[in-house]
């Protein structure tokens, strides 16, 4: 009986060992799974020169009231991050078409999921938006700084349809005049959004 026990205590040990070995390998897989996000999101965002910087929930769906949809438009963000601005639109206009481009994996990755969990028909795509043809967009979501905001107006000179309307955070385009005008409160200063129509 003695014997018995002690078999059971050496199993026991040996078990929460084991155990102990496998919970160490999975937080050492965990911290390099976040240390390779961290790094690919870093090299990511130093390769466009765009930090990833989410747009408030509050100022994403303002975004879209000002845009003044009807609810049947194809709009696109360009530099999307997260997808929020295009959820705000199809939740605020269920039947618009939401495309997005976002360039860095794992930004695009978080943007995937948060789709996924609001439920929601938006189309987010890995790749460069400045490479992407919107010639289909009746509206275009921006928050990007004034380097991209200077390569995208050329290329929406040649590429956009006449009345399209691209709306731009905070960042203004260098050889056009907006349309409209609305200042946000965003963490206690007013922050521009601009409307510019092609």
């Amino acid at each position: 009986m003695l014997h018995h026990s002690l078999s059971d205590c050496v199993d026991l040990t040996v078990l929460a060992y084991s155990g102990g070995i496998i919970l160490a390998y999975l937080l050492i897989g965990f911290v390099l799974v976040i240390l390779l996000f961290v790094l690919v999101t870093a090299v990511g965002n130093l390769a466009i020169q765009v930090p990833f910087v989410p747009t408030a929930r509050k100022v994403a769906e303002e975004m879209v009231r000002f845009a003044d949809l009807k609810g049947t438009e194809t709009v696109y963000d360009l530099g999307a991050g997260d997808g929020r601005i295009l959820i705000a639109a199809k939740r605020l206009h269920p039947n618009v078409r939401a495309i997005g481009w976002e360039f860095v994996p794992t930004v695009w990755l978080l943007g995937k999921l948060r789709i996924w969990c609001c439920r929601q028909e938006v189309a987010l795509r890995c790749g460069n938006a400045l490479m992407q043809d919107v010639r289909d967009a009746d509206c275009i979501f921006l928050y990007l700084f004034p380097e991209a905001m200077a390569l995208l107006e050329t290329k929406f000179d040649r590429e956009l349809k006449s009345g399209t309307k691209v709306l731009s955070y905070v960042f203004q385009f260098p050889n056009r005049t907006p349309v409209a005008q609305k200042s946000v409160p965003w963490m206690g200063k007013l922050r521009m959004l601009r409307m510019y129509e092609w």
